[in-house]
């Protein structure tokens, strides 16, 4: 039987193992650092946009930004603004969150929430299944101009439905809020300030989905949204306001990072490394460590090699290098680096994950199972791990069903948290 255990790279950690297709003929074109509207924005005014923007990206890492403080005029105009979201506590908009696919031993745990379990615990716990829908319970028992509430559960409402792995839920109950964001009318642009940065990112990572253009509609939401940003940075200069020019500056930098992780997961891969090196003002470290990987996923090891060389010193810089010589092929010393690595930061279950996969592919098949299992074990288990640890059950016992059976209950019993996609788990995550 051929195996399916992959190691995982740096910034794809709780994600599931990816293939690394070919690359295909780029459809977008190059962007020059002048042309690139994610590039530091010129003295020039621009237009503004109001397309609602993008998302926490399942690939490459991005970093969160804090929403920078509203002029006072804005927060005064918040404050009297009369608004009507009642089209949003419309219960035929939302789906009943299913029940089925829960994993062997959690829904007779002792860990499960009560009925009455406020909102707070239900996240603090990582009961992201029943965080969704005591959410919509509280969403549409708000009031119709309440917006500060009903974004927030808004956003609630559709992440927990993202990290229980039901997008497609999301995508659908997200439609109607993007369709009147997009529209541009008057009532739009009232409220648009409203609207959490976070939940705009999350609009466009869920338009992404719900669109049959390949992604392509989504990255250009996010050239709209870095439209705004820069006019934002741009007021921000005029007004002397140092802390919403940073906060802005810093959104208009991590947007580029998410067009550059859409690139890639749309598999344009020439044209996402372009837009990398057209990027101005980011951490040359998230550049070049972008770059690695990228030519890593196609195979160019030459280019991989020249990007880590470029790398600060540090364990970022030697995993990628572990990676590259996975990749390469070279087994025997890549399970040394990491093996090495998993000594000197015993913490990084990441470490153990890919040590178990060269060790899988040097015969080791023994060795890699027990370090997988202590991994289970020890932290709250991640996609990836189950998926990895599963297999190696099917290809070395054929009681491979009780095995993994035996795993879902020992985990149900561990103590819930927030991390690694929550703490309920699904069949499909033991493959079972």
């Amino acid at each position: 039987m051929e195996s399916t255990l992959s190691p995982t790279n740096s910034v794809r950690r709780h994600g599931r193992n990816i293939s690394h297709p070919m690359p295909r003929r780029s459809t977008v074109g190059p962007l020059d650092a002048a042309d690139d509207p994610l590039a530091e924005p010129s003295p020039q005014p621009d237009s503004q946009a109001t397309s609602p923007a993008v998302s926490p990206r399942p690939g490459m890492a991005s970093r969160t930004v804090q929403s920078p403080q509203l002029p006072e005029s804005d927060r005064a105009r918040t404050a009297v603004l009369h608004v009507d979201l009642s089209f949003l506590l419309d219960r035929r908009l939302y789906h009943q969150v299913p029940s089925e696919g829960i994993a062997p031993g959690y829904s007779d745990s002792k860990h499960q929430p009560p009925l009455t379990c406020p909102l707070a615990e239900l996240l603090q716990g990582g009961h992201f299944r029943k965080a969704a829908e005591t959410a919509l319970t509280e969403l549409l028992s708000s009031g119709p101009s309440d917006a500060e509430r009903i974004f927030k559960l808004l956003y609630t409402r559709l992440a927990c439905l993202v990290v229980i792995s039901r997008p497609d839920l999301a995508s659908d109950e997200a439609v109607p809020f993007t369709d009147f964001l997009t529209r541009n009318t008057p009532e739009a642009k009232d409220i648009l300030h409203l609207v959490p940065w976070e939940l705009r990112l999350l609009l466009v990572r869920l338009q992404s989905i719900a669109t049959a253009d390949d992604g392509r509609r989504a990255i250009m939401s996010l050239y709209a949204l870095s439209a705004e940003v820069r006019s934002h940075v741009l007021d921000a200069k005029e007004s002397n306001n140092s802390a919403a020019l940073d906060a802005w500056k810093e959104r208009l930098r991590d947007l580029g990072l998410r067009v550059a992780d859409s690139l890639v997961e749309i598999g344009e891969f020439e044209t996402a490394s372009r837009h990398l090196d057209t990027l101005v003002g980011v951490d040359p470290d998230a550049i070049n460590s972008r770059k690695a990987l990228l030519s890593i996923r196609i195979g160019d090891i030459t280019n991989a090699q020249q990007s880590l060389d470029k790398l600060s010193p540090g364990i970022i810089k030697d995993i990628h290098q572990a990676l590259l010589q996975t990749a390469h092929g070279d087994f025997t010393e890549a399970v040394s680096a990491w093996k090495k690595l998993a000594e000197q930061h015993p913490n990084n279950e990441l470490l153990g994950q890919n040590l178990s996969a060269c060790l899988l592919y040097t015969g080791r098949i023994t060795e890699a199972r027990d370090i997988l299992e202590g991994i289970a074990k020890e932290t709250a288990a991640f996609p990836a791990l189950l998926f990895n640890l599963s297999t190696v059950y099917e290809l070395c016992t054929e009681r491979a069903v009780e095995r993994k059976t035996a795993l879902s209950q020992h985990l149900a019993q561990q103590a819930p948290l927030p991390i690694s996609g929550g703490w309920e788990k699904t069949v499909t995550d033991f493959k079972l």
